[in-house]
C-alpha cells in the first residue's frame, strides 16, 4: 500500500477509536478540524469497501455545518450523539 494510504488509516485509526473509547469513558475527544477533515475524506473514499468488509457500519446521517469530527464519525457509520 502507498505511504499515504496506510497514514490515513493509521490516522482514522487512532480518531475513531480514540473517539468510541474516550465515549465510553464517558469523556469527549479532541482533535484538529485538520484531522478531522482528513479522517472525513478518507471514511468517504473508503466507505463504500470499508462496509462491504464489515470495517464500518451504514452512514450515519449528518448536517454539513456540524463540526468536523461529527462528520468524519458520521461518515464511519457511527453516530456522533452516541453516549455509553
Amino acid at each position: 500500500m502507498p505511504a499515504a494510504v496506510v497514514g490515513d488509516m493509521v490516522l482514522g485509526e487512532f480518531v475513531i477509536h480514540g473517539w468510541d473509547l474516550a465515549r465510553a469513558a464517558g469523556t469527549l475527544l479532541t482533535c484538529s478540524d485538520e484531522a478531522a477533515e482528513a479522517v472525513r475524506a478518507s471514511a468517504v473514499a473508503m466507505g463504500e469497501q470499508a462496509r462491504a468488509m464489515g470495517v464500518y457500519g451504514p452512514e450515519v446521517p449528518v448536517p454539513s455545518d456540524a463540526p468536523a469530527l461529527n462528520r468524519a464519525l458520521g461518515a464511519s457509520g457511527r453516530n456522533p450523539a452516541w453516549r455509553a
